[in-house]
């Protein structure tokens, strides 16, 4: 029997797991992670990144959850409940990590990949039926684990790692919280491979720093001393995102799989229930679509053949929900007579997270983001006239209630400046 304890991780070295998550690790719902990126896209901006796992990570945050000081607080059922949560809280994530699940959302299902891990993990079996077959023909295999783990007990042990992955019961916010394991480890493995220089020690003090849980909130209490981990965190995680935002090509190359993933639903191709499938079976699906439009932006962007795109810029208050920016997009296609899809991505450079620590102190970090990122890709193989860039801004600013920011590449201040 193949002995899934032990794993080599390039930010902590030899990473060992009890013999319990061990046995969760080889089931069906995290071996799928396998085959699901971490970043959203196969980036061409950061080839360092283009197929790294959520495989990696989620085993990155158990480890880390099993680093924790606060562990000699916790009873058994705790313990296990804390690591299993910490394993599985990507478990549902679709393919291309959250692109598929903005494309459910762009054609108005309200996906959540969290409330669908509860609907396969909470219901019985008869009601799923098909659905619990979560990947390569297999079911989930969590119910079996669960019962193997605790016997009778099964259902509060599903129930409390549910709460705990929706940042609820005692110490939920240490996985789902404004400064959690989760992100600590996502951080920390993006910064890596993509080859940022940081203290790679930073992850797992600030791991052994989290000392117990605030008593209302449940929010981590972190030892005295720890606060310049924290900044550190908070600086490289700007810098991760700084990466990640402002990638132009990643940026086209999303849309253009967003646009070929929406059009695969609209024509009844993909259906809700293929949240589940991986990375390659959704390449598969969208290259032998019927949809000679779909084929094509699929092939183009395997091809590296990318879309022409408007200049990216930052606007000002909340991006619009993925409908909203669906309608403009076949709105703004009828005006210029071609086929245009919108695309828009929330600041996540800067947050406002508040620290407790073991001396009462509370500590508030960050500011709160007041603007987004917006652009439009086209399939026709013409760029944007300056005339045409200028509709597009306009007409955003118009259905959005919105106002240009600026553009978020500073060398296309003195480039715009020309065109209109």
């Amino acid at each position: 029997m193949t002995n899934w304890s032990s794993f080599v991780d390039p930010l902590y070295g030899r990473v060992q797991l009890g013999q319990t998550l061990a046995a969760l690790v080889s089931k069906p719902l995290v071996q799928r992670l396998r085959h699901v990126r971490l970043s959203n896209i196969d980036s061409i901006d950061i080839p360092s990144i283009a197929n790294l796992s959520r495989f990696e990570h989620v085993l990155g945050v158990a480890h880390l959850a099993g680093q924790l000081a606060l562990r000699n607080k916790l009873d058994r059922h705790e313990l296990l409940v804390l690591e299993a949560a910490a394993l599985l809280h990507d478990w549902a994530i679709t393919s291309f990590g959250h692109l598929v699940e903005e494309a459910l959302q762009y054609v108005g299902t309200g996906f959540d990949h969290e409330k669908r891990l509860k609907d396969v993990t909470l219901r019985q079996a008869e009601i799923l039926g098909a659905d619990l077959q979560v990947f390569a023909g297999r079911e989930a295999g969590l119910r079996a684990w669960a019962r193997s783990a605790v016997g009778q007990d099964e259902q509060r042990l599903l129930q409390d790692i549910m709460d705990h992955i929706d940042g609820k019961g005692r110490f939920g916010r240490v996985i789902a919280g404004d400064i959690d394991i989760d992100n600590i480890d996502n951080v920390f493995r993006m910064a890596f491979h993509m080859g940022l220089e940081f203290d790679r020690g930073v992850p797992l003090r600030l791991a052994k720093s989290i000392v117990d849980v605030e008593p209302e909130a449940g929010e981590p209490v972190f030892r005295v001393g720890s606060e310049g981990d924290i900044r550190t965190w908070r600086e490289v995680r700007r810098h991760v995102y700084d990466h990640l935002m402002l990638a132009e090509r990643d940026f086209v190359g999303k849309i253009m799989m967003l646009s070929a993933t929406v059009q695969a639903y609209q024509a009844r191709e993909l259906f809700e229930v293929d949240w589940k499938i991986v990375d390659h079976d959704l390449l598969s699906r969208l290259t032998e679509s019927e949809n000679r439009e779909v084929r094509d932006t699929v092939q183009r962007w395997l091809a590296g053949e990318l879309w022409a795109c408007t200049p990216i810029y930052w606007l000002k208050g909340a991006r619009p929900t993925y409908p909203a920016l669906l309608k403009f997009s076949d709105r703004l296609s009828l005006r210029l007579d071609r086929y245009c899809f919108a695309y828009g991505i929330k600041e996540k450079r800067e947050r406002v997270i508040s620290a407790h620590f073991d001396d009462g102190r509370r500590e508030t970090f960050g500011s709160r983001p007041d603007q987004w990122l917006f652009g439009v890709a086209t399939s026709t193989k013409k760029a944007f006239t300056a005339k045409e860039i200028r509709i597009v801004l306009d007409a955003a600013c118009e259905a959005f209630d919105t106002s240009i920011i600026g553009p978020a590449h500073k060398a296309e201040e003195n480039e715009q400046a020309c065109l209109f």
